[in-house]
């Protein structure tokens, strides 16, 4: 993820170790290793039009208030199936999503469309999404 972290405009730090293991355990799920990387060098990643939701951090707990568990256990779109965790969004209300399997989350990134709720496949993994839409 280091060589793709340069097409990121975002300029935020990473988060540690223990804050993905957190989520982690709070969503009950175990983030694909593409994820984890990423969100050590970079947390909060604009990618286009679209913006990974945060892990929350002990440093900066108020920034990062709004995260991958809260938008997957708050304030979740109830239309959503149970096996997509959502990790991001345009602001339009289309999601990006992972699907869970046993007990991991896959590598391929889904588009959620919240209008349709029908789900596209749209990058086979979070390294070829940046590519893509960098």
């Amino acid at each position: 993820m280091q060589n793709v972290r340069k097409l990121i405009e975002t300029k935020k730090s990473g988060v540690a170790e223990s804050d993905i293991k957190l989520a982690e355990e709070k969503l009950g799920l175990i983030f694909p290793e593409q994820y984890k990387e990423l969100f050590k060098l970079v947390n909060n990643a604009e990618i286009g039009e679209w913006i990974l939701y945060p892990i929350k951090t002990q440093i900066n707990p108020k920034k990062t208030w709004d995260d991958v568990v809260r938008q997957n256990k708050e304030v979740r779109d109830e239309r959503m199936s149970e096996d997509l965790i959502a990790i991001g969004d345009d602001g339009s209300g289309d999601i990006l999503c992972f699907k869970k399997m046993n007990g991991k989350m896959g590598d391929t990134v889904y588009l959620w469309n919240h209008e349709t709720t029908e789900l596209e496949e749209y990058a086979p993994s979070l390294k070829e999404f940046i590519i893509i839409f960098s």
